[in-house]
């Protein structure tokens, strides 16, 4: 597999004039400041009104393809079947967590397993959902209120989000829908759009938050944002009158549970899940990758630990504050 930067802020950085995450992360889109360009860089495409952005073919080490897609409005099962639709503006995920799942939504074993090293971005997005509201059958039409679950197999605000703003613009022609909107995100980005939120009637943004621990995370989810960055955008989201979701799944290791059950109480969100980590090929469990389970035996944490850390949550949380778990956790907004 190839060497990727560890660090989120680096991903960014990539392109020499691009901002740290603190500093991107409370600036709209439009306001964003102009990144250097590759040679390989190309005018966006049909997705974007704004000419003057670009569409790098890499993101650091991670390729970048741009497709488009038949479809951006999936008809969803299992542990999100009380949603109309999933809605997934990019294919692969250059967070590229050893645990997730998704993989296994690639369509090739390469893909498979070189996940966290491609994204393909669908272009077509914008212009299907704007097809979408005026669909003939019902089923596929999205309404006024419509549950939609953004996203279920990658980060919509991944590092390629912050050069080309797909998922803003996403959010743009779903304002113009008012659905029921969830979104699930690890990253600091979203903070990016908050005035677009804040319009929304229905809305919660989930933040994956999956240890208190740097050592820990960087061992896992070596490419993804700090748990600092983590928390601070979702305080950021929720002092903005924004709801927040805090999905602690798959929880792991956690080094100081009481310290971390104050943080993320301290956040007042609207819910919180956990789930343990499960070593399982199954697409949706928490755990998938055989990399991950030989991590987890390693650092010994067991179904037992998991419980005890679930506990001291569940105490600190208190009653009005009930701490999901699984299945449960994942309701519309």
């Amino acid at each position: 597999m190839k060497k990727k930067s560890s660090d989120f802020g680096e991903q960014l950085l990539i392109f020499s004039s691009a901002p740290t995450p603190e500093v991107m992360a409370i600036q709209p889109a439009s306001q964003t400041p102009k990144t250097s360009l590759n040679q390989s860089d190309e005018i966006v495409g049909e997705f974007s009104e704004n000419k003057n952005l670009v569409r790098p073919s890499h993101i650091g080490l991670t390729s970048v393809e741009y497709v488009e897609t038949k479809t951006i409005l999936q008809v969803p099962s299992g542990f999100i079947g009380a949603y109309k639709f999933t809605l997934n503006p990019y294919s692969g995920c250059s967070f590229g967590c050893d645990y997730c799942y998704a993989r296994f939504f690639a369509q090739t074993v390469d893909e498979q397993q070189s996940w966290g090293e491609w994204v393909k971005v669908k272009e077509n997005a914008v212009a299907l959902i704007r097809k979408a509201r005026t669909a003939r059958s019902p089923d596929r039409r999205l309404e006024r209120g419509d549950t939609v679950y953004m996203s279920t197999v990658t980060d919509p605000y991944q590092p390629i989000e912050y050069r080309i703003g797909l998922t803003r613009r996403i959010l743009e022609e779903l304002l113009q829908v008012q659905p029921r909107l969830t979104i699930q995100t690890r990253s600091p980005l979203v903070t990016r759009d908050i005035d677009l939120l804040q319009q929304f009637e229905r809305i919660r943004v989930n933040f994956t938050i999956t240890t208190d621990s740097e050592e820990v995370r960087k061992h896992y989810e070596p490419h993804c944002p700090s748990i600092e960055a983590r928390l601070k955008a979702a305080r950021h989201l929720t002092d903005a009158g924004v709801p927040i979701g805090i999905s602690i799944s798959p929880m792991l290791p956690i080094l100081d549970p009481e310290r971390f059950a104050h943080q993320i109480a301290e956040l007042n969100a609207s819910e919180y899940v956990t789930q343990f980590f499960k070593p399982t090929r199954s697409r949706f469990s928490a755990g998938s990758s055989e990399i991950a389970v030989k991590k987890i035996l390693q650092d010994d944490w067991t179904q037992e630990k998991y419980v005890k850390v679930r506990e001291v949550i569940s105490r600190v949380l208190g009653t009005h504050r009930q701490l999901l778990e699984g299945n449960e956790g994942y309701a519309p907004a």
